[in-house]
């Protein structure tokens, strides 16, 4: 048996040296029961209640999809996760792809058994237990500090210090962040305060942005409410979504910091803030059919869709770069939406009028299914690696008795294992897009491209759209072969 070891440590009074006792425990049990270790996996400082951030988990899962070993050797289960979802989601995919899961100090059995489940759940849900039990303690002490208006982690906000873990003003941060309250009381936009402050950058070392300017002239603190506990943003280290929490359970303390703005700006801004124009109704708003196809080849960015009204009342809509929209950072041409959208409609019109739908699925689907991954050279030594068991089998059984004979065996049936595997993923996962699936896609296209469907239609076969510096387009049209009903 071929295995790997994955060990962990969270921060919770653990150092590297945890790592190291977990794998010298691995190693002796695997020495014991005569198994192979292949590789080394470890998460430092990691928790054990989100997979998806451990960067040594998530590559082990990726080798794992390769079938590169057929165990994974762990301490105990709580190394694995304290959570049960992501444990027995990490379960089920071993056991999907036929890798052990190992533990040198608990049983682990068929987790289909209902007997072998409980005994993992007992063990998994104990360690859950544990993490709820220490984040309740940490959330009930974390709360009785806030109340003493102290830092309590995270990025200091833009304007502020912190010193002996309590807010003070940093001058040159605050005439800015006045300046910002100032000029937005005043009537000035968005793009006025970004085109005067283009060359500053946030705590993240990004420029200010339109969602960053949206956060400041929002929060209380800057009029010297001191606030915590406002949005729940991870539950057990994942992302909840930034939800307020009920008024019961936020912190909040008038005075309780140095006030950057005045009570007569701060509710200048407020008001603005809630009489801005609503957005329009869905109905009349302009549907953006390159949504997520347009790139800006100056900085790479997605192009995004906007609508601006002069004075009049006129409303034109275009594609902007998302940088220089968001953060001022690029200076790429707008383009005109409705040309844009009218000239990819002609074009592919004609793309899809003129075209002999049988010479080019047949073309296609030809040139995709040959390109797939043949097996032939696995099968080969499949067939190669048969005989040689055979061949030693016979030979056992007429009398012949050779130690080494039957280690070979073994080795020679592994890698009959793996072969077998390897070339049942190959045959599953190789493509398979039909001539006829790539003509029906056209027919719905050519039927459709006028109607209600549009946009499918444009997702189908605009596969990127560059807005060049020069103000130039180009439109690379063809097939997404995933919208034939393949397999890729």
């Amino acid at each position: 048996m071929n295995a790997v070891a994955y060990a962990r440590y969270s921060t919770d009074r653990q150092t590297e040296n945890s790592i190291a006792y977990q794998f010298t425990k691995i190693q002796e049990y695997c020495l014991k029961k005569n198994i192979n270790l292949t590789g080394f996996y470890s998460d430092e400082a990691r928790s054990g209640t989100n997979t998806t951030d451990r960067t040594e988990f998530n590559r082990m899962l990726a080798d794992a999809e390769k079938h590169k070993f057929n165990a994974v050797v762990i301490y105990d289960i709580s190394r694995g996760s304290r959570d049960v979802e992501d444990w027995f989601h990490f379960r089920k995919t071993m056991m999907s792809l036929k890798i052990d899961v190992i533990s040198t100090s608990q049983q682990l059995g068929d987790f289909t058994d209902p007997n072998n489940f409980l005994m993992e759940l007992i063990n998994v849900g104990l360690g859950q237990h544990m993490v709820l039990d220490v984040r309740k303690k940490s959330i009930d002490g974390a709360l009785t500090k806030a109340k003493e208006c102290v830092f309590m982690g995270g990025h200091v906000l833009y304007g502020y210090s912190v010193v002996n873990r309590h807010f003070v003003i940093n001058p040159p941060e605050a005439e800015i962040v006045k300046d910002i309250f100032t000029m937005y009381a005043d009537g000035k936009s968005y793009d006025d305060i970004l085109k005067k402050y283009k060359d500053v950058r946030g705590r993240n070392g990004r420029p200010l942005g339109k969602n960053t300017l949206s956060s400041m002239l929002r929060n209380e603190k800057y009029k010297g409410t001191y606030t915590f506990n406002k949005r729940q943003c991870k539950l057990l280290r994942k992302w909840a979504g930034g939800k307020l929490r009920p008024e019961s359970e936020i912190i909040k303390v008038e005075n309780g910091m140095p006030a950057i703005v005045t009570n007569d700006i701060w509710e200048r801004v407020k008001f603005r803030m809630e009489n801005r124009p609503k957005a329009t109704n869905k109905a009349t708003r302009h549907d953006y059919l390159l949504s997520g196809l347009i790139e800006c080849e100056k900085c790479g960015q997605k192009y995004v869709g906007h609508t601006s009204t002069n004075k009049k009342g006129y409303k034109t809509s275009y594609y902007v770069c998302g940088n220089k929209y968001r953060t001022k950072t690029c200076d790429n041409k707008n383009i005109n939406a409705e040309k844009l959208e009218t000239f990819v409609v002609i074009s592919l019109k004609n793309y899809l009028e003129k075209m002999d739908y049988n010479e080019i699925a047949e073309k296609i689907s030809t040139q995709i299914n040959s390109a797939s991954e043949n097996c032939e050279a696995e099968k080969t030594e499949l067939g190669q690696i048969n005989n040689k068991i055979q061949n030693g089998v016979n030979a056992i059984l007429s009398g012949i008795n050779i130690p080494e004979l039957e280690t070979e065996i073994d080795s020679l049936r592994t890698r009959k294992s793996e072969l077998e595997d390897l070339i049942a993923y190959k045959e599953a996962n190789k493509p398979n897009i039909s001539k006829e699936d790539i003509i029906n896609l056209f027919k719905y296209s050519a039927a459709h491209i006028d109607d209600a469907n549009l946009k499918t239609v444009i997702q189908n076969h605009v596969a990127k759209i560059t807005a060049h510096t020069d103000g130039s387009i180009t439109v690379h049209i063809g097939v997404h072969l995933d919208s034939c009903g393949g397999r890729i």
